[in-house]
């Protein structure tokens, strides 16, 4: 089933509600402009329909398959798997996931508690898929496929505010030795990369090796700790991967999706609840993800958190020629209890979300829920109250629903362009440097690079060592490493392929200090990159914020200082600590250049506000002819109050502009009004730019390759203007 147009969903579940209201609910999101709901893949799920082994309970879902038919709106139906019925515990009492401390994770909490090694979950998982693809294959109502609900284990924290480590029961522990014998081939192999430790174990037998109870943050195995991690990841691929089988081969006819639940504050990089996003968007059609930018104080305390996030979402699908969908965004005030809600989530908010969505590429935005659930009573919010009457959210979620109905075909059709600045992440590092304790380093300087780039207008994706590999990464004109501390051999000769070829290299301290196994590497930069870069790190001190001075500015540096010596000595030093040594040098390597900073800047610009990197990329990049290709020019900026987007259509262009002003900057709009220069870098003979929503012509004026015009953005507005 090909998608050919944006689509606008939200959750519902009809047994949350009285049945005599389901209609009055379908019959406002019809006029809404909602096209399709979600349903049965955590709530009315499998543990509401099968409550007892092979007694099930359809009925409901049948009424409610036949009712969305009334209303011409499509089902996205879960399959259940994340929320098994109480009786797989009663009859299988080893389901449970276990922790690292021997303990199953309780029932009655929150789902994702079953093991997915264990075989009679799977058998019964199967069972229960079969009987429900049987069942609603060929309702005319379906429209796709939810493979489980947030993929991955468990993030609710449990202990002291930390989440527990996952899972050891002997099904997964037998999984994961049978993992290392492909892996390793031999014990004398695994014996050799477990050899790091205070206690160097040599294991004898498959059977007595044990996964890690422990994070290497002190004297423990950093390579048992990856390994670990890196075959919990591929599990859950590989479960994802058999559920989207077991639909095949049933029905060929409606595409699988499956969500994700990342940058979550308790886990931001998915090393505990086991998530590779880049690999889980190859087993499913369409990749999903849930943003919820209202909680946790994000909008004020991290403004680039939305954008960070669908750039990342969309660098997972847009290399496999895939589209990807928000499947869960907020709805309505959000997160706490009695003392919440987190943010009391209005109609701009869900404008601004949505087109944000829209702006990065997404191709379905859904919210979780439509209306709210009188059982839970932490805020989630919803579109319409607790009696399904309309809200002033209603009107705000109308009014983005005419626009997705007029335009919903070119929206979709419409992508983004690849971006100016590939920032290079992996699974290993972020493994490695969340065992050590310091995923915060790589968090702060991965959120510092991005949010220099996004404030400049850069258009940013994120890359990995398999897109070097590859060669998909050579689309990209610079390639920025935050504490890119995990770099193996293989990995060094691509990125030294990709400077030879034309491409720039940013790398930061502690540059490939870590290789295969996680063990040291015998030189920093590692490998090719001391030749990339043209220097070598010969001492570093750590804890340290030194002083850099550049084009006669003093700026501030972070966490460490690299003393570095120049080979070759044509690699130019064009910024010095002060003591005179090297703290930023450029290097010419074959077509392409190696800049290399010897502290962190990325760091430095979210702790410190130091804008070496800032001006650094100006100096540098500029020179190349590497600038962004929609920018922004406004008044008393103070970040990026105003955050626009670029989609190119096969006859026309979108300009999406949104604006996240902070409480702390609140005379940014005078008037309730703030007037923007817009310049976008583009070739096609384009002459206006229409506001889609009111029908405002703005004329562009074109300036060599640039076109420019000025608009007016009202304060708590989206700005969606068709280029033609």
């Amino acid at each position: 089933m090909e998608q050919d147009r944006f689509i606008y969903a939200a959750g519902y579940y009809p047994l949350m509600h009285e049945k005599q209201d389901w209609e009055k609910d379908l019959k406002l999101m019809k006029q809404s402009g909602i096209q399709l709901i979600r349903t049965a893949e955590l709530f009315n799920t499998w543990d509401r329909i099968e409550p007892e082994k092979g007694k099930f309970n359809f009925q409901f879902l049948d009424d409610f398959f036949d009712l969305c038919v009334k209303y011409e709106l499509k089902i996205l139906l879960g399959t259940g798997t994340a929320s098994p019925p109480y009786w797989i515990h009663k009859e299988y009492p080893d389901a449970n996931i276990v922790n690292n401390h021997g303990e199953q994770y309780p029932n009655n909490v929150s789902y994702t508690w079953a093991c997915i090694d264990h075989k009679g979950y799977l058998e019964e998982s199967e069972r229960y898929i079969n009987a429900l693809i049987g069942r609603y294959k060929d309702h005319p109502a379906l429209y796709a496929y939810q493979i489980h609900n947030e993929i991955g284990f468990p993030f609710m924290p449990l202990k002291n505010g930390d989440i527990d480590i996952y899972c050891y029961c002997q099904n997964t522990q037998n999984k994961f030795r049978s993992w290392l014998k492909d892996k390793y081939k031999s014990l004398d192999q695994l014996n050799y990369a477990y050899r790091w430790g205070a206690t160097n174990t040599c294991h004898t037998t498959w059977e007595e090796i044990e996964p890690p109870k422990t994070k290497p943050t002190s004297w423990s195995s950093v390579t048992r700790w990856l390994d670990w991690r890196l075959f919990s990841m591929q599990n859950y691929v590989d479960f994802v991967s058999w559920q989207d089988k077991l639909i095949k081969k049933m029905d060929s006819k409606h595409p699988t999706t499956t969500n994700i639940f990342f940058l979550k504050s308790q886990d931001p990089l998915g090393v505990l609840t086991a998530l590779d996003q880049f690999e889980m968007a190859k087993v499913v059609d369409y990749i999903g993800y849930d943003l919820y930018p209202g909680s946790g104080n994000k909008l004020e305390s991290t403004p680039e958190f939305s954008s960070m996030f669908l750039d990342m979402a969309r660098s997972t699908s847009k290399p496999l020629g895939k589209d990807y969908w928000l499947l869960e965004t907020e709805s309505g005030p959000i997160n706490g209890w009695v003392m919440g809600p987190s943010r009391n989530v209005k109609g701009f908010d869900l404008i601004r979300n949505v087109f944000e969505a829209v702006g990065h590429d997404a191709k379905l935005t859904l919210y979780q829920g439509w209306r709210e659930w009188d059982f839970q009573p932490l805020h989630w919010g919803a579109i319409v109250d607790l009696d399904g009457n309309p809200t002033e959210r209603t009107k705000a979620a109308e009014k983005i629903g005419s626009i997705l109905k007029e335009n919903g075909k070119e929206i979709f059709q419409a992508k983004n362009c690849v971006g100016e600045i590939g920032i290079l992440i992996s699974k290993e590092n972020s493994i490695v440097l969340n065992g050590m304790g310091q995923e915060k380093y790589l968090m702060d300087a991965m959120r510092g690079a991005y949010r220099v780039f996004w404030e400049k207008g850069y258009t940013v994706d994120f890359v990995t060592p398999e897109h070097l590999q590859n060669g998909y990464a050579n689309k990209y004109k610079v390639i920025y490493m935050p504490l890119m501390a995990v770099i193996d051999e293989e990995l060094s000769k691509n990125l030294d392929s990709y400077v030879k070829q034309g491409g720039m290299l940013i790398g930061t301290p502690r540059c490939g200090m870590l290789g295969k196994y996680g063990w040291y590497n015998h030189q920093i930069p590692c490998f090719n990159l001391s030749k990339v870069f043209g220097v070598k790190v010969e001492d570093t001190y750590a804890a340290t914020n030194p002083n850099v001075t550049f084009n006669h500015k003093n700026y501030c540096g972070c966490w460490h200082k690299e003393v570095i010596s120049i080979e070759p000595h044509n690699t130019e030093v064009i910024a010095r600590f002060d003591d005179d040594t090297p703290a930023v040098t450029l290097n010419s390597y074959g077509k392409g250049y190696g800049l290399f900073f010897a502290t962190h800047p990325d760091g430095a610009y979210l702790e410190k506000q130091s804008y070496l990197l800032w001006d650094v990329v100006d100096s540098v990049l500029l020179k190349q002819g590497i600038e962004p290709k929609l920018s922004l020019d406004y008044a008393n900026r103070s970040c990026k109050e105003i955050d626009g987007h670029y989609l190119e259509g096969e006859k026309c262009g979108y300009v999406i502009i949104t604006n996240y002003v902070s409480e702390k900057h609140p005379n940014f709009f005078i008037n309730g009004k703030k007037n923007v220069r817009v310049a976008l870098k583009m070739n096609k003979d384009y002459s206006k730019a229409v506001n889609i929503v009111n029908g405002d012509v703005y004329q562009l004026i074109r300036e060599n390759e640039t076109l420019k015009w000025n608009i007016t953005i009202d304060k708590n507005e989206v700005l969606l203007l068709k280029i033609i």
